[in-house]
């Protein structure tokens, strides 16, 4: 192929084309993002460094206005009354450990200074390395005309002066009013105060890093330069006199913003550089004074431009080698893609038997070609593998299904639980996270007026944690026939479970025994979320104490029993961390106070259902669909009158359903089920196995009995006179279970077991009849269901 037919050429063309249009585009956008991004990153590193400057005078500052707080708090403490060499001896001490501080001076009203003052304005500073004093006031009182004096007494609080200069030195005066007597007859009687000299806000500000054409500089409340890089402004110059002198609006505007008393960035055209910057300026908290720090904008412009030649003279060169590379490349490719194009083909027509080619050297088509020998290799291994883990998959989610259905068994769901009590009113609700789960409640009775609540959370979850609950649910109800102690009863279970506890498996743990007739509760807590109780009137109350270690760690822990009493109307709440750390879509926590601000609603205040019912609403509400992270689980205790207890509805008959051969309503029926079985109050052992049979037949029946995609109606009849029986009819192929399903494989890994046998074998484990007939060209099953043990 020759011209621009051929790949050589296109590659070569097409790919230095858009390169340069890339290569373009690139230093165009760099150049406007890279100028956009600094001017920010300019603007925002300005206002830091004005602040950071602001809190490091702020800082010295404050340090030193403690100084002479603390010297006017020592004087007044002492109501004047100091002898004149302990001020002399006060002033020394202070300039020793403070070298920031220039000067401290004590000056007093004539009437208040103590009697023996040579001088009423005694003065200490520093001369060199040496400390020299010096009395102020002379024999004509002239510090009571000072600023530094005058200000404080007329204003009634701590001022910092203007600067000035005094000697030969730059400095400012902090002070601090001195008040003799007390309230209401305190009055003013002089001053404390300290000096600094502006060297070191010099020094300070200098050190800033603005960068070329940068500085900062210190004004005053008038708008006085404090400090500034030309010497001659200081304390000379005003921003308004400068902006006068140079008929310049926007510099006098500029000034009334800096003294505003707020902080800000502002654009700046400097007079000192005559450069575009960025002014940054932030008043001082200690002193009136405010920071402003001025980095230039043109340096940073002309370093852009710089950059993007660079970047221009670079990409050329890149172009340059590139059209070297892809010529040489492209001609190694264009001859072995055209066989293995051909090659690849075949494989897509299905025939993963067919050759590829063997390419010469070891580049990207040599590994292409490999790694279409892989994937036709891993395609074949890949369709074998398919058939044999959907089969294990199915099996392993039937079993999943019944130990689900196992577990829950384990955990009281029948309510009213004990219906010809009216003393008591009890519910708990149980929602694993997952098929299988590590949470758990119990209750049971320990004589007539003695009733034992556990509820646990299995460190973990799935089977391990489901099987470390059983352990733990089977201890408990042992420990509790021997001891009914709660501490005991916890010190019991934990040495139990610590023994032979190689997975270092644990559970948190609450226990407790409630006396009906007395309302008192004694209980232990091995680590567990602390239960509430809700009070008639909405309150809710945390057992917070006593708590012991978690269970199933530490040999023989030792437990605390704790002691309250329940009045009539308090509602007793039990439950899992899986409440408390119910997250929503934003990884937000339900936490205690939702659930506290859910009890107090009205509706927490009815039977012990109608408050679970609307604590798992609050906590959906809350989540909004997000996927439970753990097992939620409540028991919720309420002693109540016999006059508040519903009487129980113990009525047996036959109950017809119609099913549909899906899941889905499968699942609608099985609720329907439950609610009447429920509703009728039988034993929960009972209700288990009628829900357990009817999930494990129906489930065939929707499986294997049907070969077209049609819909079926599936005929159920449920008797619940004693014994109970269960009769499904199906119109689909003659199948009798008895006699052709193949017998459960019993040993060897799950995974490797063949599927079909295992539920219909632990049914008739369970006691339960079956009988089939074929009638009518139905299937026809019945299931007699045994009576329960006592």
């Amino acid at each position: 192929m020759k011209g621009f037919n051929s790949i050589r050429q296109r590659l070569l063309t097409w790919v230095l084309a858009v390169a340069g249009l890339i290569l373009v585009a690139v230093i165009v956008w760099s150049y406007s993002a890279s100028r956009h991004r600094l001017e920010g990153e300019m603007e925002a590193k300005a206002g830091f460094l004005a602040d950071s400057a602001a809190r490091q005078i702020d800082a010295q500052l404050g340090v030193l206005q403690g100084v002479v707080h603390g010297m006017a708090l020592a004087l007044e403490s002492q109501h004047l009354a100091m002898p004149f060499e302990q001020v002399r001896a006060l002033q020394t001490e202070c300039l020793e450990k403070n070298p920031g501080i220039y000067g401290v001076c004590v000056a007093l009203e004539p009437e208040t200074a103590p009697s023996g003052w040579p001088d009423l304005a005694p003065w200490g500073y520093r001369e060199g390395k040496a400390l020299v004093y010096e009395g102020l006031s002379g024999s004509t009182c002239g510090h009571l005309r000072e600023d530094w004096f005058g200000l404080p007494k007329h204003l009634g609080r701590p001022v910092w002066s203007e600067p000035y200069e005094w000697k030969g030195v730059l400095m400012v005066t902090y002070s601090v009013p001195v008040y003799s007597g007390d309230a209401p007859k305190r009055r003013f009687a002089g001053v404390v105060t300290c000096d600094l000299t502006l060297d070191w806000l010099d020094r300070m500000i200098a050190a800033l890093p603005l960068g070329k054409g940068g500085y900062g500089l210190l004004i005053s409340r008038n708008a006085t330069y404090v400090a500034h890089p030309l010497r001659e402004l200081v304390l000379n110059e005003t921003v308004y006199s400068i902006a006068e002198a140079r008929n310049d609006p926007a510099l006098r505007k500029t000034g009334q913003q800096m003294v505003s008393g707020k902080p800000g960035v502002i654009p700046f055209k400097s007079f000192v550089t005559e450069d575009l910057s960025w002014l940054a300026y932030t008043p001082l908290r200690s002193g009136d004074w405010i920071m402003a720090a001025i980095i230039s904008r043109d340096e940073m412009n002309a370093a852009i431009i710089q950059l993007s030649r660079n970047q221009m003279a670079i990409g050329l060169l890149g172009l340059l080698l590139l059209a070297l590379a892809i010529g040489r490349i492209a001609r190694s490719i264009t001859r072995p893609l055209a066989k293995l194009s051909e090659a690849a083909n075949t494989l897509a027509g299905g025939n993963l038997d067919a050759p590829l080619p063997e390419p010469p050297g070891r580049d990207e088509v040599a590994h292409l070609t490999h790694a279409f020998a892989e994937m036709r290799d891993n395609l074949r291994r890949y369709v074998s593998d398919l058939r044999e883990t959907t089969a294990a998959r199915e099996r392993m989610s039937s079993e999943l299904r019944i130990a689900h259905d196992i577990q829950m068994g384990l955990v009281p769901k029948t309510f009213p639980a004990f219906p010809s009590r009216n003393d008591l009113d009890l519910y708990g609700v149980l929602e694993p996270a997952r098929e299988v789960g590590g949470d758990f409640y119990d209750f049971f009775l320990l004589d007539d007026n003695r009733i034992a609540l556990a509820i646990g959370d299995v460190s973990g979850k799935g089977v391990p944690a489901a099987l470390f609950m059983a352990v733990t649910r089977s201890f408990l109800r042992s420990a509790f026939k021997a001891e009914t102690d709660p501490a005991a009863v916890m010190a019991n279970v934990n040495g139990e479970l610590v023994e032979g506890n190689d997975t270092c498996m644990f559970v948190t743990l609450f226990c407790a025994v409630l006396d009906l007739t007395t309302g008192r509760l004694r209980y232990a807590n091995a680590g567990h979320n602390p239960p509430a109780i809700r009070h008639p009137d909405g309150s809710a109350e945390w057992i917070a104490r006593p708590r012991g270690p978690i269970a199933g760690v530490v040999p023989k822990a030792v437990y605390e029993d704790g002691t309250l009493v329940l009045s009539a109307d308090d509602t007793l709440i039990l439950y899992t961390d899986g409440v408390t750390e119910a997250m929503n879509a934003a990884e937000e926590l339900y936490g205690e106070k939702r659930m506290s601000d859910s009890l107090a609603a009205p509706a927490c205040g009815g039977d012990c259902r109608t408050t679970t019912e609307r604590m798992l609403a609050d906590i959906r509400a809350f989540t909004q669909g997000a996927e439970q992270s753990d097992d939620i689980t409540l028991l919720v205790i309420k002693s109540r009158t016999a006059s508040a207890l519903p009487p129980p509805d113990c009525a047996a008959g036959h109950h017809e359903f119609s099913v549909e051969n899906n899941f889905a309503d499968m699942e609608r029926v099985l609720d329907d089920v439950g609610a009447l079985l429920d509703a009728r109050q039988f034993s929960a052992k009972r209700n288990y196995s009628v829900r357990l049979a009817l999930d494990e037949l129906l489930s065939n029946v929707i499986k294997y009995a049907y070969d077209d995609a049609s819909s079926h109606r599936i005929a159920l009849n449920l008797e619940l006179d004693i014994p109970f029986a269960l009769t499904i009819a199906d119109d689909g192929k003659p199948f009798n279970p008895l006699e052709d399903a193949p017998p459960p494989v019993l040993d060897g890994p799950v995974e490797d077991r063949p599927i079909g046998g295992l539920g219909l074998h632990i049914l008739q484990k369970m006691g339960m009849k079956l009988a089939y007939r074929r009638e009518n060209n139905r299937n026809v099953l019945r299931v007699v269901i045994p009576e329960d043990e006592h």
